[in-house]
């Protein structure tokens, strides 16, 4: 029986699909001394179909792996699958990072990434324990806000009775605005960063997840309004009391 952090005895259930043994085996050492159970796969294939079977609290994936499926075929998928959409995940990357491969990696479905050439520990589990403390922290309350819809107990999201597409750290970043209305939250409260974040790349990761929920709501957007020198919050949209 798993406790209310994850596996059972654990704080979770972490699935790594990486295609480097050596990686592998390092990464795996640093998750079981801070208490995670972690499996691991080393190719895409082999990786999707764990997926399935475990049912892990969070999956971290390599970008760049060696055989098709990409790291990238594996988030897309993810997210079209129902049974897999709402899993974490974190993107291990050898590439630095750049807006343009934020944006990309946001848009497949990623929550975060990790480059692999500023791998700490103590960052890396900090940054698990974020998302995954997000993805967990919401209530069982549907949440009305004008022609939107929340409905935490099945992470889903409509506007104007249509459903929304969100990611798992999207969904955090739009309820987490909705359970503050009218409160402007700083870049820092949206993502939960733990200790050792960097702010430069969390106020990226924030404005790229802010632009992607945005776009999605469409003629809504403005419903997520730009806090200037704070961060952002969600407006009360026009005769809505």
């Amino acid at each position: 029986m798993r406790n209310s952090d994850g596996a059972q005895g654990t704080r979770g259930r972490i699935l790594f699909i990486e295609d480097d043994a050596l990686m592998q085996n390092m990464v795996a050492d640093v998750l079981r001394a801070s208490d995670y159970e972690c499996i691991s796969a080393l190719d895409g294939i082999s990786g999707l179909r764990l997926i399935a079977e475990t049912k892990p609290d969070l999956v971290l994936l390599d970008l760049q792996l060696g055989a098709l499926p990409t790291g990238l075929d594996i988030c897309a998928q993810m997210r079209q699958d129902p049974t897999m959409r709402t899993i974490p995940v974190i993107v291990f990357t050898g590439e630095a990072p750049s807006t343009a491969l934020e944006i990309k990696l946001f848009e497949m479905g990623a929550d975060d990434f990790i480059e692999k050439q500023r791998f700490n520990p103590r960052v890396f589990i900090e940054r698990i324990r974020a998302v995954m403390r997000r993805s967990r922290a919401v209530s069982s309350d549907t949440l009305e806000f004008g022609p939107m819809r929340i409905i935490p107990a099945r992470r889903e999201v409509t506007i104007d009775g249509r459903p929304v597409n969100l990611t798992p750290t999207e969904f955090d970043i739009l309820y987490k605005l909705a359970t503050n209305r009218e409160r402007a939250l700083s870049r820092e409260e949206l993502l939960d960063r733990g200790a050792g974040g960097r702010d430069t790349v969390a106020n990226r990761t924030v404005d790229v997840h802010i632009l992607s929920i945005r776009r999605k709501l469409g003629k809504h957007a403005n419903l997520v309004a730009t806090v200037h020198g704070v961060g952002y919050r969600l407006d009360t949209p026009v005769g809505v009391a």
